[in-house]
């Protein structure tokens, strides 16, 4: 059956907006014309371009605003009883990889005192082994802050029921944001150079109860240093995935983490963007993932960015990853019939061609 990418779109342009997720806001903002839009008339394309830019930088900038409301009553009310800690953004955010004008935000509190350490490391020697319970310490950390939290946004929904998240919605607030518990790590690789980049954090998962040790930051300065090489295009096919994703007919369980990963590990030459050229990212991530798709045993030895655990760690996600990669071969076919080219009706052509009219394919007002 054929592929309508013209109800994607639409949904496309008001996830884009937020108005899926505030529909108060149509009538002020269904008039908008965002500038992908105005780059292509056929549909594919048109999804194509939007579905790999990022959002509107100021519906960004409002999800950075909110955790800064929330973090200015953190550091109140816990330094009112003697605590203290600090607070970093993690995930998509901070990457600039999100899809959604009005973006959930993973919101991270450290425990200002306490933190493990790797005892291997170079500066090992100079700290000071905590006899306590960690964990506990981080489990309070998690209390303190969901009452602060009750008692300074009333109207606001603090939803404690997650394992690893307390999660606000609601009331005053204009974006949902998952305030994360947790405590730091110093890691050899952080202990020997200082920087943050490779300090790790170990988030309270209270359904166990536990800390599980993560690198976020790690994984935002790997993806940042490909995007930097490659002129913006990595980011520009992650979220290309990401709403591949959201808007196929078929769940695809793979995870903003796994889907980032994947195209950390495509070769440069296929995600670098030349503006008014974008489509060779399509093109780029078509032949990537079909790449993927074809190599079991290849793809399960990935690593993820930060090299702490293998990208497709169980088996059923490889099947994940080929749906998803036939999503993406059927948009290119898509775009590629849409070109205006000596080439663009393909119907069944050999893959080859129709990824030479996206490298070929000009499109004005980048």
């Amino acid at each position: 059956m054929a592929i309508n990418y013209g109800i994607k779109l639409g949904d496309l342009r008001q996830r884009r907006l937020g108005i899926d997720r505030d529909p108060s806001v149509y009538f002020e903002r269904s008039s908008i014309v965002e500038k992908y839009e105005g780059r292509a008339t056929g549909t594919a394309t048109k999804y194509a371009l939007g579905a790999m830019e990022q959002v509107t930088p100021r519906y960004t900038e409002i999800s950075v605003e909110e955790c800064e409301r929330i973090a200015s009553q953190l550091i109140k009310g816990l330094g009112d009883i003697g605590q203290t800690a600090e607070f970093r953004l993690q995930g998509s955010v901070p990457l600039n990889t999100h899809i959604r004008g009005v973006s959930d935000v993973d919101f991270l509190v450290l425990h200002g005192r306490y933190f493990t350490y790797d005892r291997d490391g170079p500066a090992a020697n100079t700290y000071y082994p905590y006899s306590g319970s960690i964990l506990q310490e981080v489990t309070q950390l998690r209390r303190r802050c969901e009452s602060i939290l009750d008692n300074k946004f009333p109207a606001v929904k603090v939803d404690t029921s997650g394992g690893k998240a307390i999660r606000m919605s609601g009331g005053s607030l204009r974006r949902e944001i998952d305030v994360v518990p947790a405590h730091w790590f110093d890691s050899v690789d952080f202990q020997r150079s200082r920087d943050e980049s490779f300090r790790g954090v170990a988030i309270l998962d209270e359904s166990v109860p536990e800390l599980v040790d993560n690198y976020p930051f790690l994984h935002i300065r790997r993806i940042e240093e490909k995007d930097g090489r490659c002129v913006g295009g990595p980011k520009m096919a992650i979220r290309l995935l990401k709403n591949i994703k959201n808007d196929s007919d078929q769940e695809i369980r793979l995870s903003s983490y796994e889907v980032a990963g994947l195209m950390w590990h495509a070769h440069n030459h296929l995600v670098t963007n030349t503006p008014g050229y974008e489509m060779r990212v399509l093109g780029g991530t078509d032949i990537h993932l079909s790449a993927l798709a074809s190599d079991y045993s290849g793809t399960r030895a990935l690593r993820t960015p930060d090299g702490t655990r293998f990208l497709i760690d169980e088996p059923a996600k490889f099947l994940e990853l080929v749906k998803l990669a036939q999503e993406v071969s059927a948009l290119t076919t898509a775009v590629a019939n849409e070109a205006p080219s000596p080439f663009n009706k393909l119907g069944g052509s050999p893959v080859p061609d129709r990824r030479k009219v996206l490298t070929e394919m000009y499109i004005p007002g980048a």
